[in-house]
């Protein structure tokens, strides 16, 4: 009978990262992260927890400036590319019907139930260069439930309304 040897051999130091960062988010804030071993990356679960609202950058900074005047703002994080920006909200219940297609118009998209978004490897801001990593605009805050998605719907609506005005 043949024996193989075992070589025992570290993890690679990124997903070591990886793991470290979902142990983070879980103890933290208690958020079903997961790593997506093949992209390098770390998700979160859209559903019971946390819902997911993209946009373009510039929408997303104005949103984010009336959300933080109203005591509403949360944890935004922004794609690799600076593009898009994401808000980490709290699960939306049931949109009026319309509203989906209204975002839609203005490039602002709801993740769906069930699927997943990308979250930056830690919870805490860590310095990277623009194009090689998802980055936090505004962190999350341990001590602070994520916000209402309803308050980021309507600021967005209003905003993109305006845009439609002035078109």
């Amino acid at each position: 009978m043949m024996t193989t040897p075992i070589t025992n051999r570290p993890a690679p130091w990124w997903l070591r990262e990886l793991a470290h960062g979902r142990a983070a988010y879980e103890e933290l804030l208690g958020w079903p992260v997961s790593v997506k071993v093949g992209d390098r990356v770390l998700i979160v679960a859209i559903g019971s927890s946390v819902a997911a609202l993209t946009m373009p950058a510039a929408l997303g900074d104005a949103v984010r400036g009336e959300l933080r005047l109203a005591m509403q703002d949360g944890p935004v994080l922004t794609d690799p590319d600076s593009r898009k920006w994401t808000f980490l909200t709290k699960p939306v219940e049931c949109l009026r019907t319309g509203v989906a297609t209204e975002l839609a118009k203005a490039d602002v998209r709801l993740a769906a139930r069930g699927s997943h978004v990308v979250v930056p490897t830690a919870p805490t801001p860590r310095p990277a260069p623009v194009g090689t990593a998802w980055r936090w605009i505004e962190p999350p805050r341990p001590a602070r439930p994520l916000p209402p998605a309803y308050p980021v719907i309507a600021v967005t609506r209003r905003l993109t309304e305006r845009e439609d005005l002035a078109a």
